[in-house]
């Protein structure tokens, strides 16, 4: 049984693409704190997105084991996908839950989704040449918590966003009870709990853990 304050935990996890012989990760023993956020920082190529993949169960590790005290993970890539069809498909891609619209227009609301001025219309036909960057990653997180993830991965999520619009994202995910995982080459005037630092040494990716 995984420890109640634990969201996941790396067992002696070591991990090498098929086909390599060299290990990417060797016996990792780590452990991701529930409902804090922990970061992630790295080198380009030193193991970043490898290591959020094995969070999310995306990797399977070659040997140990990963454990997980909730199959319900959300993710946030630096490329949102958004494709022709209405708000609200766009925004429920995915979902298995029976969302109101009143809470849909809550969530654009509160991410400030378009300008106040404006109508929400939920049946607008929206797609990636309507939008902008900032708007189509906002409806990736708002996706993610209209499915009530417990464990949200955000890959270089913020990377194309303006301060303003990660200040606002941050403050909105810093008042949810979540476990975020965040994989970030900018740590600036950014709040988090736990930093784990992917470093090469030896040759063997080391994970260092700066509290």
């Amino acid at each position: 049984n995984i420890n109640p304050e634990i969201a996941i935990e790396f067992k002696d996890v070591s991990f090498n693409y098929m086909g390599s012989d060299s290990s990417i990760f060797k016996n990792l023993n780590i452990d991701i704190l529930k409902n804090r956020h922990t970061i992630i920082t790295g080198a380009n190529g030193s193991g970043k997105s490898t290591f959020l993949g094995i969070c999310a169960g995306v990797f399977y590790p070659e040997s140990g084991t990963v454990n997980t005290y909730s199959n319900k993970y959300g993710y946030v890539g630096v490329t949102p996908l958004i494709f022709t069809d209405s708000l609200r498909n766009n925004l429920l891609y995915g979902n298995e839950y029976k969302i109101d619209d009143h809470n849909i227009i809550e969530l654009i609301k509160k991410f400030q989704l378009f300008n106040e001025s404006l109508d929400i219309n939920l049946d607008k036909i929206v797609s990636n040449k309507s939008l902008s960057s900032g708007q189509m990653q906002k409806i990736s997180f708002i996706r993610a918590l209209l499915s009530k993830v417990d464990i949200l991965i955000l890959d270089e999520s913020m990377s194309n966003l303006d301060s303003s619009t990660k200040e606002l994202i941050y403050e909105i995910l810093g008042k949810l009870e979540l476990t975020i995982i965040n994989s970030t080459h900018s740590t600036e005037n950014l709040a988090y709990d736990v930093h784990f630092e992917i470093k090469m040494i030896n040759d063997i990716r080391e994970v260092i853990i700066h509290n």
